[in-house]
């Protein structure tokens, strides 16, 4: 295979030749399913078994009309299900391309991000602490690279990996150092790819919210077997033809079920991540779109998500004038920025604060480049978030080796002795910090020989101190009023000086109007866990301090979102409910672990898709309602037939139609409803409650009743000769009314969201079907209809509007599940 020269990596061209050669670097998929397939899995669900078992019986029967009607629901049914599928599947495979991983590579001499998928051997991958190998490959060069190959060969401790010829294998996770390496095998031939081959036939797994509802199927097709049961004994007692009762108690456990619930649920949950992605939020996963709506604490970092993230030097310290050209020259040394800006200065490995050091370094007239030529550097300490420091040594320029260090004034300073320069540096350090500025303290030492790892720390005398300054989003108020708004309880998780994290909470108004932000140092509350989990701001939080607060909020009942982006938050992220990741400074580590990533690292972003995730559960709950009620009814109706005088009120075949236009484009439709206004203002759900909690069950129960006794009463009142064919128009325009009645509150038109009004449409056309039912001379002989009286018209309009007044003041108001928890 022929590699490529390190220093300038490929070519535009050259890669875009072995893309198409090799293919893109992409782990084997499951075969997409096939439209016959498809049809097939909707064949075998067991309702539409029992409707080809009724066609059969019909067929026997020699009742060729009722047959008719059976294999057009079924025909309906099953095309509706295999559109919302492959709707459904499109949608998924939209935000994995949305949320797929990224690489940074040298092409033309140039540093670039571009998708993992577009990586070809012979590529020169960049990789730093934080990165996932995209691909495998040889270390061209490497500064104590050290590399997390758990996922790939099992190995629990971390390998050295800086040694130029090491080989290395996609899916091992930088956790030290940087380095570039020659791309050798991708896609399938790789070593992820090798394993995922395996994998391929794994099912996919549903979410949660998916088998609560299969649980409640179950039980409401056995509720309704029963019931359908007495209707059928019932028509016999009445004297009706056994065969012709069971049509019609078959006909009625179809439509009393709402079969397409679960693939209702699956399209509003991809169509709500894709919303989701089109407002910067990609959810990588869709349990993490249902549980959205639950969160109920969110802890951030301050860095980049309350702050803008873009720091500049403010201010320096040194303890004479002729320390500051010494000051500025190592802070350029301890530094991995490059010398000029170049490539794309937001992606992993490009830390803002060694950016802004050499920003400033520049504009001071400094010659990076040429500082760093006469002191080359011979070996580094990278920077950790336990440490809270980076050393590395440089040739001094007269046979001996410059040390510089740079971190927290803490980790850098000796302890406190007497009035010496490192006393005054931190005294100068904690005022900075009390004003809102983030420290950093230089020092550096000579040796005549490389030190060791252990020796570079030891005895540096601090050459300044310097404060940057990071401004607070502009937005970021705004997105911490709207998370106490919706009940949900901010805390900010900062590596920070406790001084600099209350200053900048304070400025975002972290704890709210007039309230005073609590602020607690990991260090000194190490003993003091509970106290941890009470205040607003966490300082010096270690990553495995996350971990233990995120457990600690879930022990006490709490749903946790949290945001990061470093390599060391990957396990808090996946403990966490909902893992936030930043997508253009987090890590790749970060974002695979996280369940939604944000592509413009801003909070406002979260609180939309908390917002998106409480519509979207409003919905379910809307399209259940609608439909248990809808299916109440029928129950109902046939149940009181024969307590009237009237065995048989519908005929099967009227059933299905009533259920084809009511379950079908009008019940999909819910999905696309806007949040309610004031959503945001209501507290979260309980975790784990019911779908049909917050009176939902009672709604079901009256708008269901309503229709029903409409439906009745069009039977008993309206005259002529064919008081069902009003009954049925009746029972399927009083449904479509509820629909109306279940639709959310819209907003003001000022601020009302472009796009057609889905349910709205949908409810239409089914209006005119269910006219043309009764109309429409081949649907009246397919359905034994006829025209209904005046009268019998009157009462069905009556009836649609009396069942959506009752659903939109009694039943709507439930959907919301305001103050369940």
């Amino acid at each position: 295979m022929t590699t490529t020269a390190p220093a300038s990596g490929l070519g535009d061209v050259e890669a875009a030749a072995r893309l198409l050669r090799e293919g893109p670097n992409e782990l084997p998929r499951p075969a997409r399913r096939s439209v016959l397939r498809r049809v097939a899995a909707q064949l075998r669900d067991p309702l539409v078994l029992v409707l080809l078992v009724v066609a059969a019986v019909t067929t026997t029967i020699g009742d060729h009309a009722d047959t008719a009607v059976v294999l057009l629901v079924v025909l309906g049914n099953t095309t509706v299900g295999v559109i919302q599928e492959i709707r459904a599947d499109r949608s998924v495979e939209a935000l994995d391309r949305l949320g797929a991983a990224r690489a940074r590579v040298r092409r033309d001499g140039r540093v670039r991000t571009v998708p993992a998928r577009e990586v070809v051997p012979g590529d020169v991958l960049v990789v730093g602490a934080g990165d996932v190998l995209a691909a495998d490959g040889t270390v061209v060069w490497g500064e104590s690279l050290q590399l997390d190959e758990a996922a790939i060969t099992g190995e629990s401790l971390p390998v050295e990996a800086h040694r130029p010829g090491t080989a290395v294998l996609s899916g091992s996770v930088v956790t030290r150092g940087r380095g570039e390496v020659v791309v050798g095998a991708t896609g399938p031939s790789s070593a992820m790819g090798r394993i995922a081959e395996g994998l391929v036939r794994t099912r996919t797994r549903r979410t949660p919210l998916q088998r609560l509802l299969a649980v409640l199927g179950r039980r409401l097709a056995l509720v309704t077997a029963a019931l359908c049961a007495v209707v059928f004994v019932l028509g016999l007692l009445r004297g009706e033809d056994p065969l012709l009762m069971l049509v019609a108690a078959m006909s009625l456990a179809v439509a009393a079920v709402p079969e397409s619930l679960p693939v209702v649920v699956t399209l509003g949950l991809a169509l709500g991540a894709r919303r989701m992605a089109a407002r910067n939020a990609v959810a990588r996963s869709l349990p993490a779109v249902e549980t959205l709506g639950a969160v109920t604490l969110l802890a951030t970092d301050k860095t980049g998500t309350l702050t803008e993230g873009r720091l500049r030097v403010a201010e320096v310290w040194t303890e004479r004038d002729g320390d500051l050209d010494a000051l500025v020259g190592a802070t350029v040394l301890c530094n991995d920025a490059p010398a000029e800006p170049a490539g794309d200065a937001a992606s992993p490995g490009t830390d803002p604060l060694e950016t802004a050091l050499v920003d400033w370094a520049r504009d001071r007239g400094v010659d990076v480049a040429g500082v760093r030529r006469r002191h080359p550097r011979r070996g580094a300490l990278p920077f950790d978030a336990v440490r809270r420091r980076m050393t590395t040594w440089h040739d001094d320029g007269e046979g001996g080796v410059l040390v510089v260090g740079k971190g927290a004034p803490e980790t850098v300073l000796p302890p406190p002795d007497e009035s010496t320069r490192a006393d005054r540096a931190r005294a100068w350090a904690e005022d900075a910090a009390g004003r809102g500025l983030r420290v950093l303290v230089v020092a550096t030492g000579h040796r005549r020989s490389d030190p060791t790892a252990a020796e570079a720390e030891q005895e540096l005398d601090p050459v300044g101190v310097v404060a940057l300054q990071d401004l607070p989003r502009a937005a970021a108020r705004g997105a911490l009023d709207g998370c106490r708004r919706a009940g949900i309880r901010p805390v900010v998780l900062t590596g920070d000086h406790p001084a600099t994290a209350a200053t900048v909470a304070e400025q975002v108004g972290l704890a709210g109007p007039g309230e005073p932000v609590r602020v607690a140092a990991v260090d000194e509350d190490a003993d003091r866990r509970d106290h941890l989990l009470e205040v607003d701001v966490v300082a010096r939080c270690r990553p495995e301090r996350k971990l233990e607060l995120v457990a600690g909020w879930q022990a006490r009942g709490e749903v946790v979102a949290m945001t990061g982006d470093g390599v060391n938050d990957g396990p808090a992220l996946r403990r966490a409910d909902i893992g936030v990741a930043m997508g253009r400074r987090g890590t790749e580590v970060a974002r695979q672990a996280a369940d939604l990533v944000l592509a413009d690292d801003d909070l406002n972003t979260v609180v939309a898709a908390v917002e998106e995730g409480r519509r979207i559960h409003s919905n379910v709950r809307r399209f259940l309602a609608y439909a248990l009620a809808g299916g109440l009814a029928e129950v109902l109706v046939m149940l009181a037939g024969p307590a009237i005088g009237v065995a048989l009120p519908l005929l099967p075949a009227q059933i299905l139609w009533i259920n084809l236009l009511t379950h079908g484009l009008p019940g999909v439709a819910f999905g696309t409803e806007p949040s309610e206004p004031g959503a945001m203002a209501a507290p979260p759900r309980r975790p784990g409650s019911s779908v049909l909690a917050g009176g939902l069950w009672l709604a079901v129960l009256v708008v269901g009743t309503t229709v029903a006794a409409l439906t009745v009463a069009a039977l008993l009142l309206v005259g002529g000769p064919d008081p069902r064919s009003a009954a049925f128009l009746t029972l399927g325009l009083g449904q479509l009314g509820a629909a109306i009645g279940l639709r959310s509150r819209r907003a003001p038109r000022a601020v009302r969201s472009p796009g057609p009004d889905w349910l709205l449409i949908a409810v239409a056309g089914a209006v005119l079907a269910q006219l043309a039912a009764v109309t429409v001379g081949p649907l009246m002989s397919l359905l034994r209809t006829t025209t209904p009286t005046p009268a019998g018209l009157a009462t069905a309009t009556a009836g649609a509007v009396v069942a959506g007044f009752v659903a939109r003041w009694f039943a709507r108001p439930r959907v919301a599940e305001k103050g369940s928890r």
